[in-house]
């Protein structure tokens, strides 16, 4: 696949929106967190072993509503009662450590080719904003938007401030985004792997699916979106396609 050509914008701005899990990385990032912060004595073991199989279970299959669910009720439960600056070290490690040795080495080349024209590159994702912001700013990506936790007293309540930063809620974060940056979304791109984004791949003018679940993939080649499979998803890329095309001969 190639890079994308110059924008038709000309000198308007561009705003690229990028999923993280299974889209910049391989894998879902709050599971390489649970491992660090688990190392790092942050967590037990105990809530370290089901994210193990869900990470395995993600990466062959690719998100579903009760991963989203579990994904939810795992971040709660990893860092209720914690200390704010506490779980801002664990992010800094487990980036470095798990989550930076993942991404995808495509996906880099497709940010740079972005930074290359002066687009605004945004992380958008359901990950913790602390551990997203750490992401975006080794990256040296414009910024990110995550998932807030709430806080009280410089420690989480095991609440999150507001919803999940999935699905429709994307789709809304980057039209709002875009409103409030006085960006035409028609000018923007969008890259994710899985079908609940498709509302947020709709919303702008240059959807990129990357390393699809297989419902995704039926959509975007319906479409005639464009389709990123890095090199390391080429098993995930038959048994996906074989799926798609099954399930659209029904």
């Amino acid at each position: 696949m190639t890079p994308p050509r110059n924008s038709s914008a000309g000198s308007a701005r561009v705003l690229v929106f990028v999923d993280v899990d299974n889209t910049l990385v391989k894998g879902a990032s709050i599971y390489m967190f649970a491992i660090e912060a688990w190392k790092s004595g942050f967590i037990k073991w105990h809530h370290v072993i089901p994210a193990l199989f869900q990470q395995r279970y993600f990466i062959r299959k690719g998100e579903t509503t009760k991963r989203v669910k579990s994904t939810r009720e795992r971040a709660q439960a990893l860092v209720a009662g914690h200390q704010v600056r506490d779980f801002e070290k664990v992010a800094e490690s487990a980036w470095r450590r798990s989550i930076a040795p993942k991404v995808f080495p495509e996906m880099i080349e497709r940010i740079n080719h972005h930074k290359s024209q002066g687009h605004e590159i945004w992380l958008l994702t359901a990950s913790p904003q602390s551990l997203a912001s750490v992401m975006a700013r080794d990256l040296t990506l414009t910024g990110a938007i995550g998932t807030t936790l709430e806080e009280k007293d410089g420690a989480f309540t095991g609440e999150i401030d507001g919803e999940l930063l999935h699905g429709p809620l994307k789709a809304k974060a980057a039209v709002q985004h875009a409103l409030e940056s006085d960006v035409n979304l028609a000018h923007c791109y969008a890259y994710s792997d899985s079908a609940a984004d498709i509302p947020l791949l709709e919303s702008v003018g240059h959807p990129v699916a990357v390393n699809p679940d297989h419902t995704l993939l039926a959509h975007a080649t319906e479409l005639s979106w464009p389709i990123l499979w890095p090199e390391s998803t080429n098993r995930h890329q038959t048994q996906r396609s074989k799926k798609a095309e099954k399930n659209a001969g029904h």
